[in-house]
């Protein structure tokens, strides 16, 4: 419970209580994981701040299930995702053999990151990034495989 009122930019916790209904005291115990939340506390949760109740009862999933009443990202480029796309850039160029640059691995990686952004709502959603890079990391497989040198295919990639 305490992750919840940190993803939401650390409001004081006498103020967040009031949104929720209870106490400062009753707020903290639940953040201390001493008591659970009621379901009226639970439905409070998931009506203001978007929060999912799977994630709440078993944390399972992502935290949102509104991504509209999340926070906004702090950065241009998500840090997670974009490191999620490198690494899949890196793994990609191992697994066809290719020596890269890290340069030439930085904008592979970037290109994922670019193509993930057109295909997803939000990029804070981790399961559905984890989905879209998986596919990515076949389109840029063959996309890499495709524009080997000597193979009369034009890339616009350095490759």
């Amino acid at each position: 419970m305490r992750a919840i009122r940190k993803e939401l930019g650390d409001p004081d916790r006498g103020e967040f209580a009031k949104e929720l209904g209870v106490s400062k005291n009753t707020l903290a115990s639940y953040e201390r994981g001493e008591t659970e939340p009621t379901a009226t506390v639970m439905a409070a949760y998931r009506e203001k701040f978007g929060i999912s109740l799977l994630w709440i009862a078993l944390e399972q999933g992502g935290m949102f299930d509104d991504l509209s009443k999340a926070p906004a990202p702090n950065t241009t480029v998500d840090p997670w995702a974009m490191g999620r796309a490198y690494s899949v850039a890196e793994r990609v160029c191992k697994e066809i053999g290719r020596p890269v640059t890290s340069i030439q691995l930085a904008e592979e990686a970037a290109t994922i990151y670019s193509e993930l952004l057109g295909r997803i709502a939000d990029v804070r959603d981790r399961p559905m990034v984890e989905a879209a890079l998986s596919v990515l990391a076949k389109e840029a497989k063959e996309r890499m495989i495709g524009s080997k040198p000597g193979n009369g295919k034009s890339s616009a990639s350095s490759w």
